[in-house]
C-alpha cells in the first residue's frame, strides 16, 4: 500500500464506505418492508374511508328518497340521486321499488357502468309505518377513484417512510464516520509516522478516554512498548551476534589449521586462508574448486579422504590421518586431517588440516637413520632381517621363489690396515654403490650386516634361474673393479658370494641365512672370487 492509500483508504478497501453502504443497502431492505405494509394498510383504509364517505350521503338523502318513493315523485328522485352522482366517488345511483321497478337512475356523466363495481345499498322504509319496506338504494361506487386516492395516500405514506429511513441512514453514517470511522484514520496516520523502536506514543483523545477507541489506542500502545522492547532485544542480540561473527571470521581467517566445508559432491563451499597456504594454492585457485572434485585436486591419495568420509558418516564422530597432498614440484607435503560429516540440511564434510610436512621429513629421517647404515646408505643388520622376514613371509604366501646371498670382501681387512679406516671406508661405500647398481632396486634387498659383511635377497628368482648367475656375475665382476682412494691410490677387492634358495634350503629366513653362510665359506676355502649355491638339505 502506498503512503497515501495508508493515509486514507478509498473505494471498496474503505471500511467508512463500506459501513455506509450495509446501513444504506438495510435501510433501502427496511423501507421496501415498511412502505409494502404501510401501502396495503393505507389502501385499505383509504377505501375503507371512501366507503364511508359515500355511505354517509347515503343516510344523509335516505329519508327524502323514501318519501320520494313512497309519493312516486319522480323528479324529487331524480333531483336527489343527480345529487348523489356529483360526488367524484358515485358513479351510478339507481332507486329500486320493492316489485323490482327502478323508479329512478342516475349515471355520472362520463362514468361506465360495468359489472363487478363495489355496490352500497340502502333499503328504503316508509315514513308512516317503519317496517314497510317501498323500495332500496343502490349506489355504485367509482373504484378507480377510489383506489387511485388510497393509492395516492400510500405512495405518500410509504416515501415518508422511506426518507425517513434514507435519513436515518445518512445521520448513521455521519455518526460512525465521525466517532469511529475518523479517530481510525487519524490513529492509523500517527501509527504510520512513527519510527519503529522509538518512545513516541499515541495520544488519547479525551472524547474517547473510555470507550473502545480508547481501548484500541491503549492496546496499540502497549503493542508499541512490546515492539520496542523486542527491539532493544534484537538489537543487543545483533550486536553480539556480528561481534561474535567476527571474532570467529578472525579466527577461521587467522588461524594456524586450515579449514574447509565442502558439500557431498565433494565440492567446496568454503576454506580460509590457511587450506590456500598448505595444499599451495591461491584464493583465486582455491575458490574455483567449488566447480571441480576438492578431493581430488588436492589429496594425493583421494580414495583414502572418501574412506575417512564413509566412515566418519557411518560412526558418527571425527576421523583423523596422514595424507600426501598433490605433489607440486619435488617437495612431497603431507598434512594430518580431521574429518567430520554433519547432517542437519544436506551432508557437508567438514575438514581441518595441519602442515606436517616438517614432522613427516623428520620421521622419514629418523627412521631411514634407524633402519639404514650410516656409512653405505644401505639396510642396517636390524632393518635388513625385518625385511627379509617380510619377504619370505611374501613368497611363501605367494609360493614364489626367493634367493639370499652372503657376500664378504675379500682383502678388504689388508686395504684397512695398511691406508686407514678412512680408505678403508671409501672402499666400503664404493662396494655397497656398485651392489645396488648389480640388483633390481624396486624389488630386491641389499643390506650390509656389519664389516665387510652384506646380505642380497632376489625377490622372484630360484636356483635355476638365469637371473640368479647374471646377479652374482655382475657383483663379482663389478666389485673386482679398482676404487681409486681419494688419496688417488687405486685399490682392489675380492669377493665371496654364498647363495640359498627359498624353499630348496630352507623355509625362514635363519634357516636361509645359515645355508647361505656355509656356502660362502666353502667358497672362502676353494679360493675365493667366486659364488657357490648351498647344499640340498
Amino acid at each position: 500500500m502506498t503512503p497515501t492509500a495508508a493515509t486514507r483508504v478509498r473505494g471498496a478497501n474503505s471500511l467508512q464506505l463500506r459501513f455506509m453502504l450495509v446501513v444504506f443497502a438495510s435501510a433501502t431492505l427496511l423501507a421496501l418492508v415498511v412502505a409494502t405494509v404501510a401501502y396495503q394498510l393505507s389502501q385499505a383504509r383509504a377505501l375503507a374511508s371512501g366507503r364511508s364517505s359515500v355511505e354517509s350521503l347515503a343516510t344523509a338523502v335516505e329519508k327524502t328518497l323514501a318519501i320520494g318513493a313512497y309519493a312516486r315523485d319522480a323528479v324529487l328522485l331524480q333531483e336527489v340521486a343527480g345529487g348523489l352522482v356529483r360526488n367524484e366517488l358515485v358513479d351510478v345511483v339507481a332507486v329500486v321499488a320493492a316489485d323490482g321497478s327502478a323508479l329512478v337512475k342516475v349515471v355520472r356523466p362520463g362514468a361506465v357502468e360495468h359489472q363487478g363495481a363495489a355496490l352500497l345499498t340502502r333499503p328504503l322504509m316508509s315514513p308512516f309505518d317503519a317496517k314497510e319496506a317501498l323500495g332500496q338504494l343502490r349506489i355504485h361506487l367509482n373504484d378507480a377513484k377510489v383506489r387511485a386516492d388510497a393509492d395516492r395516500e400510500a405512495y405518500t405514506l410509504a416515501a415518508a417512510m422511506a426518507g425517513q429511513a434514507a435519513l436515518l441512514a445518512f445521520v448513521l453514517y455521519l455518526v460512525a464516520a465521525r466517532m469511529v470511522s475518523s479517530p481510525i484514520v487519524r490513529l492509523a496516520s500517527a501509527l504510520r509516522r512513527m519510527t519503529p523502536g522509538s518512545g513516541e506514543r499515541l495520544d488519547t483523545p479525551h472524547s474517547h478516554a473510555r470507550d473502545e477507541i480508547g481501548v484500541l489506542i491503549a492496546g496499540a500502545n502497549e503493542l508499541l512498548d512490546s515492539n520496542e522492547r523486542q527491539l532493544k532485544v534484537e538489537r543487543k542480540l545483533r550486536a553480539e551476534v556480528e561481534s561474535m561473527e567476527a571474532q570467529y571470521r578472525q579466527i577461521f581467517d587467522s588461524s594456524s589449521a586450515g579449514i574447509f566445508v565442502l558439500n557431498e559432491s565433494g565440492r567446496l563451499i568454503n576454506g580460509n586462508p590457511t587450506v590456500s597456504r598448505v595444499v599451495g594454492l591461491s584464493m583465486g585457485d582455491l575458490r574455483n574448486l567449488s566447480e571441480e572434485d576438492f578431493i581430488a585436486r588436492v589429496f594425493n591419495r583421494p580414495e583414502q579422504v572418501r574412506q575417512m568420509i564413509d566412515d566418519a558418516t557411518r560412526r558418527g564422530e571425527t576421523v583423523s590421518a596422514d595424507l600426501e597432498l598433490v605433489q607440486q614440484g619435488d617437495e612431497r607435503r603431507w598434512v594430518h586431517c580431521l574429518i567430520s560429516v554433519q547432517r542437519a540440511d544436506g551432508q557437508t564434510v567438514e575438514g581441518v588440516i595441519y602442515d606436517i610436512t616438517e614432522r613427516k621429513s623428520d620421521e622419514n629421517e629418523v627412521r631411514h637413520r634407524a633402519e639404514h647404515d650410516a656409512l653405505t646408505q644401505l639396510k642396517n643388520r636390524a632393518a635388513g632381517q625385518a625385511m627379509l622376514e617380510r619377504l619370505v613371509a611374501e613368497a611363501a604366501s605367494r609360493g614364489a621363489s626367493l634367493s639370499v646371498a652372503c657376500i664378504d670382501l675379500d682383502g678388504f681387512k689388508q686395504i684397512n690396515d695398511s691406508h686407514g679406516h678412512q680408505s678403508g671406508d671409501e672402499v666400503l661405500v664404493a662396494c655397497a654403490e656398485r651392489m645396488r647398481v648389480a640388483v633390481r632396486r624396486s624389488s630386491d634387498l641389499v643390506a650390509r650386516l656389519g664389516g665387510d659383511e652384506f646380505l642380497i635377497a632376489l625377490r622372484d628368482v630360484g636356483p635355476g634361474d638365469a637371473v640368479l648367475i647374471q646377479v652374482m656375475r655382475a657383483l663379482i665382476d663389478g666389485l673386482s673393479l679398482p676404487i681409486r682412494l681419494s688419496t688417488g691410490e687405486e685399490v682392489r677387492v675380492g669377493v665371496s658370494i654364498g647363495i640359498a634358495s627359498l624353499p630348496e634350503h630352507g623355509t625362514d629366513p635363519h634357516a636361509l641365512v645359515r645355508a647361505a653362510d656355509e656356502a660362502l665359506y666353502h667358497v672362502k676355502r676353494n679360493g675365493k672370487q667366486a659364488f657357490s649355491l648351498a647344499l640340498s638339505g
